[in-house]
């Protein structure tokens, strides 16, 4: 426990046998602080109830995970805050915002009570019991804040594949939890609200597939514009109901739905931890285009491994595409030195070069588009290379903070200064981005800037251990680590 002036902080393991230590530091903290035994009762109703919501429905009995408690009291009496990191709930509580079965008993002795979607940082109950104290505040803190903290029948009778609706949210959130823990990369599809804004503005569509009342299966496509490639992924089977079939029944489904909406192309992002989630995009049709090393957290790493070991770095990722257009071509020039890699790249993908005509390069922001999910960041180069702006996106905050960089050339306009530019910074070939930014075709290079695990690189099918050898080989190139 940490003391501050009106302030305590406890950390205890999520099971029931310590919520009697908790109720023991939390009196402890009421009586000193003078609050009477009215209000201590009230406090130690309230606890329970969020200990035990986190324990039995956050962690469903199991342990395995944590419980912070915090209490800090203010002039109107004292708010208390348990703070997990087990299944996802959609945010609830304060006016007109009905909260979860299991907290009933905090809402009688409380005002306020919320539940707060935190994403990848877990949820946060919190409630306020306003009563009398002992303590003056001061309005200078004593000490520094707290530190952020870091089987089923064999059949698919009587299952149901459908488009997602809103109301499937928080079910897809607790999909995904019970799938990855709080460790997948789309961090944002652990918070339910976030999942029903994507859903009505047109950023997601979903395929769900349900047995009964239980959500077992999801498969996303993530829209960014309608003429670019969009992600199908966030794909997951509870792990019950695995080898029946479901993902690609999932998979057909929003195939047709991309289709419809004229979209050219999917593409995919599957781990080189093990080779099963190739595998089921390989039978779909995708076809590798691009490696990229480092490109998956070690957490989710060591989540997508097979037998749960540590990993040893951040994980790489098989970008593969399923063009979608009726004559796919692609409008590109290709640089000398990966003009051999990236037409055998095409051709294996079904995807037709064809020369480009009075290409106009895109007007480009210095800033680097970094992803908080993934702790990379990607440089866009269009047409003529200015080596001061590509230095100052390197050494920008961004650029130095990302665990991974990628620069993305454009491939519709000469790119040979760039490229030279970029190799000279230890950038090595990554592969073809397809129907990318602005719907045109991309050479992508990386540079990881943390450790990644070279270990397991495993890839499934000839082509993709070409491309692979072609990306360790070009690595050696510009780099002796």
């Amino acid at each position: 426990m940490s003391r501050m002036l009106g302030r305590a902080t406890l950390t205890v393991p999520a099971s029931p046998s310590t919520a009697v230590i908790a109720e023991a530091v939390v009196t402890s903290f009421a009586y000193e602080a003078g609050i009477p035994a009215e209000g201590v009762e009230r406090l130690q109703r309230a606890l329970r109830c969020l200990v035990a919501f986190s324990v039995e429905q956050s962690y469903e009995g199991r342990g395995g995970g944590d419980v912070e408690i915090s209490l800090e009291l203010d002039a109107e009496g004292v708010a208390l805050n348990v703070h997990d990191w087990g299944k996802p709930f959609r945010r609830a509580g304060g006016p007109g915002d009905p909260l979860p079965p299991g907290l009933e008993e905090a809402e009688a002795v409380a005002a306020d009570v919320r539940l707060i979607n935190l994403a990848n940082e877990g949820k946060r109950l919190s409630l306020h019991i306003a009563t009398e104290h002992a303590i003056v505040l001061s309005p200078a803190i004593d000490g520094a804040a707290d530190l952020e903290r870091a089987s089923r029948s064999q059949t698919t009778d009587g299952i149901e594949i459908r488009d997602a609706t809103i109301a499937d949210a928080t079910a897809i959130s607790q999909l995904m939890y019970r799938s990855y823990g709080l460790g997948y990369v789309h961090a944002d599809f652990y918070r339910p609200v976030w999942v029903e804004a994507a859903m009505n503005d047109g950023h997601v569509s979903s395929t769900v597939a349900y047995a009964g009342d239980e959500l077992i299966g999801h498969h996303a496509l993530l829209i960014t514009t309608p003429h670019e490639a969009a992600e199908s992924g966030v794909a997951v089977v509870a792990r019950e109901w695995r080898g029946l079939g479901l993902f690609d029944q999932m998979f057909e489904r929003t195939v047709a739905r991309a289709k419809a909406l004229g979209i050219p192309a999917m593409f995919g992002q599957a781990t080189t931890a093990h080779v099963y989630s190739q595998r089921s995009e390989f039978k779909s049709g995708y076809r590798p285009t691009a490696l990229m090393i480092g490109a998956a957290p070690a957490a989710m790493a060591q989540a997508q491994g097979s037998d749960g070991a540590e990993p040893v770095g951040r994980g790489a990722l098989l970008n593969s595409v399923l063009p979608l257009a009726k004559t796919p071509r692609i409008h590109v020039a290709l640089p000398a030195l990966y003009a051999d890699v990236l037409q055998r790249i095409a051709n294996n993908a079904g995807l037709e070069i064809v020369a480009p005509q009075d290409a106009v390069p895109l007007e480009l922001s210095e800033d680097i588009a970094f992803s908080k999910e993934g702790l990379s960041a990607n440089i866009y180069v269009s047409g003529g290379a200015d080596p001061q702006r590509l230095e100052r996106m390197l050494w920008s905050d961004d650029g130095r903070r990302a665990e991974t960089l990628y620069a993305d050339l454009d491939l519709t306009c000469d790119c040979e200064a760039a490229l030279h530019t970029l190799r000279s910074q230890g950038f090595y070939l990554s592969g073809l981005i397809h129907a990318g930014r602005d719907g045109r075709d991309w050479l992508r290079l990386q540079r990881p800037q943390a450790q990644a695990d070279l270990e397991q690189l495993h890839v499934e099918g000839d082509f993709a251990a070409w491309l692979l050898d072609a990306v360790l080989a070009d690595r050696a190139s510009v780099s002796s680590d």
